[in-house]
């Protein structure tokens, strides 16, 4: 068969036509094949049904009016027995899915729903909350009897420092006004004793002995240091000339203001 296509070299010369007679004998190939497959049958006898293929009885270019071009010999308007079979399993098995949407228009677009959304308005659902059946596990009731327990005793301890606290600041205002009290009880107590004495004091002065007398009175005259009048100061003079000067009563003065 390849002597009747020309080379490679024919094709480059510009030869494309086939030498010789180009028409294949197709008819007489089928032919050929189905007495093949004739004897083959009848050497098997009953057995040959064992040994045949699905593809055994297949399209030819002499089935005249047989629209089937995968073979069969029924024609292309009506499967075969097993094949519809087969596809009335497979519908049963995978019934079709139902993708259509009343919402939906055709160009995709959704045309509104039933039921509106509607803000704060209590929705479905449908899933229904699952109860909880398991009991709590040892280890955590222990841990969370622990944390209370440890919260408690927390709790004891600042409200016993805070009422400490509370105590100790009323017990600092107390003793604050207590002293403050006392305080100015004495105070005033003295402020009245040295006003006694000095009105006593005045009183004196002003009144018996003579003007030497009270004049000394009024002056220190102990000799005690430079404020006394003591010996070597700038009034020891001054203190002799005084004391002298009480002693006498006819001493100029004496009895004049």
């Amino acid at each position: 068969m390849a002597d009747r296509f020309p080379s490679l070299d024919e094709i480059d010369a510009g030869q494309t036509e086939a030498r010789g007679d180009a028409n294949f004998d197709l008819v007489a190939d089928t032919a050929d094949q189905g007495d093949f497959l004739s004897r083959e049958r009848a050497l098997l006898g009953e057995d040959a049904d064992q040994f045949a293929a699905p593809g055994d009885n297949t399209a030819t270019v002499e089935d005249a009016g047989d629209d089937d071009l995968l073979g069969g010999g029924g024609g292309g308007n009506f499967p075969a027995i097993g094949d519809q079979d087969d596809m009335t399993g497979f519908e049963s098995s995978f019934p079709a899915i139902d993708t259509s949407n009343e919402h939906m228009a055709p160009g995709g677009t959704i045309t509104g729903s039933t039921a509106p959304f509607l803000p704060g308005a209590p929705q479905s659902s449908s899933f229904a909350p699952v109860a909880a059946d398991e009991p709590e596990p040892e280890v955590i009731r222990e841990w969370r009897e622990r944390r209370d327990l440890a919260i408690q005793h927390r709790d004891q301890i600042s409200d016993e420092k805070k009422q400490a606290t509370i105590k100790a600041a009323h017990e600092a205002i107390d003793d604050f006004y207590e002293n403050y009290n006392n305080k100015k009880e004495k105070g005033i107590a003295q402020t009245r004793k040295d006003e006694e004495e000095f009105l006593n004091s005045r009183d004196d002065t002003t009144a018996g002995g003579t003007s030497w007398e009270r004049i000394a009175k009024l002056v220190d005259l102990s000799g005690k240091g430079a404020r006394g009048g003591g010996s070597g100061s700038e009034k020891a003079r001054f203190r002799e000339l005084l004391l002298s000067l009480r002693k006498d009563e006819k001493a100029p003065g004496a009895t004049g203001y």
